[in-house]
């Protein structure tokens, strides 16, 4: 099985993905290191999310090569790595919360997953909770929390799991400006601390740049 240098924590080679006669991502190659952010800027339609949902493994390409902490994970036609297995967390802009679960049931569900006790999730969950900010929230149903809380939710969730990289879909689209400065400011002190990898899709310019 192919393998490259492990520092290098996401990979992609030629990477094209095409839709019937439209080309939805082409010929893309990228390193990005530990620590890492990697930002996407485009229009709606341009290809972001396909290429997201390509690194994530819920896409094939079509041709060339995606390799995730140091293994090739998908080449041309073929998932080598299946999504569950790569480390790989993402953060939606709709939030995708379970609305009949509780900000600690929504953080905890990748853990209970797999697998690990009620003591080592509670102690995981709180420390994400802490991470971005909501302590003391962990009882709330979504239905009770602002939109930048529910975001901050879904941060969580992807934090818990302690993943090589976070995919960001446009997730600050639904906060209005005093929000999106205060998350982003949160998502910039996260990734310095944690050293996880990041890529970042917005068509907001100003998004971009901070």
């Amino acid at each position: 099985m192919d393998s490259i240098d492990r520092a290098i924590i996401l990979k992609l080679q030629n990477v094209t993905k095409n839709y019937g006669p439209i080309s939805a991502v082409n010929d893309v190659s990228l390193d990005i290191m530990a620590g890492e952010c990697l930002v996407l800027l485009g229009p709606s339609g341009c290809g972001k999310s396909t290429l997201l949902r390509l690194i994530a493994g819920l896409e094939k390409p079509d041709r060339g090569k995606i390799w995730v902490g140091g293994e090739l994970a998908s080449l041309a036609g073929k998932t080598v790595i299946p999504a569950r297995k790569r480390q790989i967390a993402m953060v939606f802009q709709s939030y995708a919360l379970w609305p009949h679960m509780s900000v600690f049931g929504n953080i905890a569900y990748p853990l209970k997953k797999k697998g690990y006790t009620r003591e080592t999730i509670a102690i995981k969950v709180k420390r994400a909770l802490e991470q971005v900010e909501l302590s003391g929230f962990d009882r709330r149903k979504p239905s009770e929390l602002s939109g930048g809380q529910q975001q901050r939710v879904g941060l969580a969730r992807a934090l818990v799991a302690e993943p090589r990289c976070i995919l960001y879909d446009e997730p600050l689209s639904n906060l209005d400006a005093n929000l999106r400065r205060t998350m982003l400011r949160l998502i910039s002190q996260i990734h310095e601390t944690t050293g996880i990898g990041a890529v970042y899709v917005t068509h907001d310019q100003s998004e971009a740049r901070a």
